[in-house]
């Protein structure tokens, strides 16, 4: 670890000012739970860990003393979280930020555990692991994601990048720009972050560092070829050459760590009777097990070979393989399918929901009857790759500085998703019943095996669903043509390209601005999606297609006792697949051309492209406007070019096919950007940011898919499409900001913000339409149907108004500044509250309500953090929570669909110890606990009694070495 050397002050005015009016304050921070023990701060270049710097408040602190300064060693926590404050303090705008206490030391999984413990920031998790980061109550796609300055590439379907891939161990730090900044390209309409990799010539010394850590998870009884054990291990080593004028940063690491969830899903939407009782037409008991391999690796190369001239190469890339065997018992409980020939049941048949549970006009609880379970195993494989690499170079001569910067990023994802089905095997009568009129099925076709069973929703606890049936027993539960068919597969395809150059140039001035700058990036991004797909068959034989699985493809049965379900019937799916189903036969596009009968195709492949070029202006203030007041900040204006299109598929009528079809939109945007920061007596800071903000339109969005069709029974056509011509979000913002120190270990922050909204994206369902010129095109067999020209259309489009509005409180205590008796001991707490009236729609009826808040808002965000570090021990304790919000989740078929979520509160442990002295010298041993209260992840629909998922993702226990060379 890093020595760091401050100095201990004795108790000033200012600190006895601190005890005695946040005694209080101490009292409540200290009794909360605590995150990390990251630092908070500004770093406008690569972030490091702290470094001695003396500050004029510092020596203001120190004036006048008369006492001998002691100075002592900080390291570890504490040392980052006073740089972190000395940084923030004299920052121009406002930020946040994460400082490693070390190289390869930031204690989370991925960075975007890290980024979720900051003022404003929180995320949704997926598969147990934080992914998407919301910054002050939006979106993820209104933040975007930088790394060492660049705009980053993603692998979802859309802009928002994934944290989670982006390994803790390799990076540095982490800057959150809350405030735009006119230097700053790439910037998002709540806010920027930027990841930060190593400088090995700031770091200015060798350092060769390995970390190996062993995992468990809780949820370790699931049976068939699960596990419940993972590891991590990373290297890294910094060193510099030739006079430290040429630096090497080097880092690879590795997370394999088990999928381990247990859960319990119903369909969605839920719909009402007659009665006004709402349902749910469908049940699962799931477990998903496998494991998510993530392997990651940098380079830095730095060479300045005089003070005039520096260049900095860096390479990333990252690799993660993700395998998830999911098995479930689930059963339809909408009457699909009746066992007569029309669908319907026999006379005297109890179907549906008896002795039901009602809450909330809810039936969360009771017996189903006539149902046909089914046992269900998917193979979900998803591999991810990002490559990035940049190079900047930097002239000095004098008063003048010229950058230029290039850079490339690459970014694909593969899944292959099986999904292969299995009931009990049904035998054959002539009929099924002697009271109805007809047969209800010819004589030799099979009939569906039908159960009762008992269930109980609840979003307190894990929800039950149990069934007499044995659905573990190969004997009876055959893979086949069951009530959903043989199964189902896709492959989607993700690629994402981004090509940029740049170049600044600077003047140091010595007036009101220290210093004007100027530059120009111009950007050149495509994002490419397709999405082949099929149905599975199996093969043909004398029971109808049905297959008793040979023991060799069967795995121990799923244990889904967790749930009330006893086990289900586990098997190998690719070997299955090989042995009883027929060759796989993709629907997908060849060329431009969508041949007939797969139209339903024409919206899952696309590609979008942006050519942006963005001009600044920037001047740096550094004014003393009075004898005690300072000015510093910066005020530059942004100009955007933007040229944006889609090339994607339309649906010909007269053809029935997809064709080609493009589409686009050139416009500019006038982006001014203003930060104050007043710096007053006492260490006080008043900060003010006044920016035009904007975000670009979802790239599913921007899609020039036109997918049409007609109701032959009304004659009313209808038609989705996505909207290469929109507008991105702009907003008008202010933000407000007061922070008080004292000296570089604590301080006070309250901030407040609000966005005006000038135009926003939403989607609208057109029901008066023209589709004239498509009805115009139907092929003759439409002659005989009453045909409209005017139908619904739904699509995305602009709307204009709106607020969205927040405030933000954040402290950092240090124990000492209480009572010598509390020394080593510290919290960090922050807390933001945001509010808006803004409405976007939901036509997709996912969430049974067609009006929804702001996706990605939780108007209560909290963090704390507790910890104490002291003769090289160290414990901290964590808690991240958030309150309700609407989640955007990837369903079955890789759509985007909101969800009511559940606030949920994570909490997470650590400690450890470093050997200080000695032949163990720079050896530290690790413990820890995530998600230590075993937090669920629960999603409903209008109502929390409406559950619509009941995921557990067990507790995560790692311990681990760290060896510093």
């Amino acid at each position: 670890m890093n020595r760091y050397r401050h100095t201990r002050e004795p108790l000033t005015g200012e600190s006895r000012l601190l005890t005695r009016w946040s005694a209080a304050l101490a009292g409540c921070a200290f009794a909360l739970l605590a995150g990390s023990g990251l630092a908070y701060a500004e770093d406008t270049t690569a972030t490091t860990p702290a470094s001695k710097k003396t500050t004029d408040a510092d020596k203001k602190d120190k004036a006048g003393e008369g006492d001998e300064l002691a100075a002592i060693e900080v390291t570890g926590i504490r040392a980052a979280i006073q740089s972190a404050i000395e940084v923030k303090r004299e920052s121009g705008s406002i930020v946040e930020a994460i400082s490693a206490e070390d190289i390869g030391k930031l204690p989370d999984t991925s960075i975007a555990e890290s980024i979720s413990r900051l003022p404003g920031l929180t995320s949704q998790r997926a598969e147990g692991r934080a992914s998407a980061i919301s910054l002050r109550g939006t979106d993820p796609g209104f933040t975007t994601g930088l790394m060492n300055g660049r705009e980053q590439v993603s692998t979802g379907d859309n802009r928002s990048i994934e944290f989670d891939q982006y390994p803790s161990e390799l990076l540095s730090g982490v800057v959150v720009y809350k405030t735009p900044d006119a230097q700053l390209v790439g910037q998002g309409l709540a806010g920027t972050i930027d990841l930060r990799t190593q400088r090995p010539l700031d770091y200015g010394k060798r350092a060769i560092v390995f970390n190996v850590r062993g995992e468990r998870n809780s949820n370790n009884d699931m049976g068939a070829d699960s596990t419940d054990k993972g590891y991590r291990a990373s290297f890294s080593y910094v060193d510099q050459f030739l006079d430290n004028t040429f630096g090497i940063a080097l880092g690879v690491a590795r997370l394999e760590t088990p999928l381990a969830t247990e859960a319990v899903g119903t369909y969605e939407p839920w719909g009402k009777n007659g009665s006004g009782i709402y349902s749910t037409n469908g049940m699962k008991v799931r477990s998903d097990m496998g494991k998510n391999r993530r392997d990651g690796a940098l380079a830095t190369l730095q060479w300045k070979p005089t003070d005039s001239f520096a260049s900095v190469l860096d390479f990333y890339y990252t690799k993660r393989k993700q395998t998830d065997n999911a098995r479930s018992l689930e059963v339809n409980l909408g009457g699909y399918p009746g066992p007569c020939c029309d669908g319907t049941f026999p006379t005297g048949t109890v179907f549906g929901y008896t002795n039901t549970v009602n809450r909330d006009n809810s039936i969360t609880g009771g017996t189903i009857n006539t149902v046909v379970p089914l046992a269900r195993n998917f193979l979900f494989n998803t591999q991810d790759k990002i490559f990035a690499t940049g190079w900047n170079n930097k002239w000095s001569s004098g008063e003048w500085t010229l950058i230029g910067d290039l850079s490339y990023s690459k970014a694909t994802r593969d899944e292959q998703q099986y999904e292969t089905n299995a009931q009990s095997r049904p035998d054959t009568l002539a009929e099924c019943s002697a009271t109805v009129p007809a047969p209800c099925h010819a004589a030799g076709t099979p009939r569906n095996v039908y159960d009762t069973g008992q269930f109980q929703l609840s979003s307190q606890q894990m929800p039950t669903l149990t069934f007499p049936g044995n659905y573990a027993d190969p004997a009876t539960i055959n893979v086949g043509p069951t009530i959903y068919g043989a199964g189902y597969t896709k492959i989607p395809h993700v690629e994402d390209k981004l090509k940029s150059a740049r170049i600044d140039v600077s003047r140091n001035l010595s007036n009101w601005f220290s210093s004007i700058g100027a530059g120009l990036n111009y950007s050149d991004r495509s994002k490419y999606k397709i999405q082949p797909e099929a149905g599975l068959s199996t093969i043909a034989n004398a029971t109808g297609g049905y297959h008793q699985i040979d023991p060799q493809y069967l795995l121990a049965p799923t244990n889904l006792a967790y749930a009330g379900a006893g086990q289900a019937l586990a098997w190998d799916v690719p070997a299955v697949l090989a042995a009883y189903y027929q060759p796989i036969v993709y629907n997908s596009p060849t060329d431009a051309v969508l041949s007939p009968g797969n139209s339903f195709l024409i919206g899952k492949q696309w590609t979008v492209k942006e050519k942006v070029a963005t001009l600044y202006v920037r001047g740096d203030l550094n004014h003393e406007l009075t004898s005690s007041v300072t000015l510093k900040g910066n005020i530059g204006v942004q100009v955007l070019k933007t040229d944006q299109s889609s090339d994607a598929l339309r649906y010909d009528p007269q053809n029935q096919v997809g064709v080609a079809y493009s589409d686009g939109k050139k416009y500019t945007d006038v982006l001014p950007a203003i930060n104050l920061a007043f710096l007053l007596p006492e260490q006080q800071t008043v900060r003010l940011g006044l920016a035009r903000e904007l975000a670009r339109p979802r790239m599913d969005q921007l899609k020039a898919s036109v997918e049409f069709g007609v109701d032959k029974g009304t004659g009313l056509p209808g038609a989705t499409a996505g909207n290469p011509r929109l507008d991105p979000w702009r907003a008008d913002a202010i933000d407000l900001s007061y922070e008080k120190y004292f000296g570089n270990r604590a301080y006070v922050s309250v901030a407040a913000f609000m966005k005006n909204l000038k135009t926003y994206i939403y989607d609208v369902k057109d029901s008066s339409h023209d589709f004239s010129a498509f009805v115009s095109e139907l092929p003759p067999n439409y002659a005989n149907v009453p045909l409209s020209n005017l139908g619904s259309l739904t699509a995305p489009v602009n709307g204009s108004g709106g607020k969205l509005k927040g405030v933000e409180f954040t402290v950092s205590l240090p124990g000492e500044l209480f009572s010598e008796t509390l020394s080593g001991f510290g919290t960090i707490l922050s807390i933001s509250q945001t509010d808006s009236a803004i409405r976007v729609s939901d036509l997709s009826g996912a969430t049974g309500t067609d009006s929804l808040p702001l996706p990605g808002l939780s108007k209560t965000v909290w963090s704390t953090t507790f910890y104490y570090e002291k003769s090289g021990f160290s414990a901290r304790i964590a808690t991240r929570a958030r309150s309700k919000y609407i989640g955007e989740v990837t369903n079955f078929a890789n759509e985007r669909k909101p969800k009511f979520v559940k606030g949920d509160q994570i909490t997470d442990f650590q400690t450890g110890y470093e050997f200080g002295d000695g032949r163990l010298k720079g050896l530290s041993v690790l413990f820890q606990v995530n998600n230590l209260t075993n937090e669920p992840y629960i999603a409903y629909s209008q109502v929390e009694s409406r559950l619509q998922d009941y995921q557990s993702y067990g507790r995560q226990f790692l311990l681990g070495l760290n060896l510093k060379l």
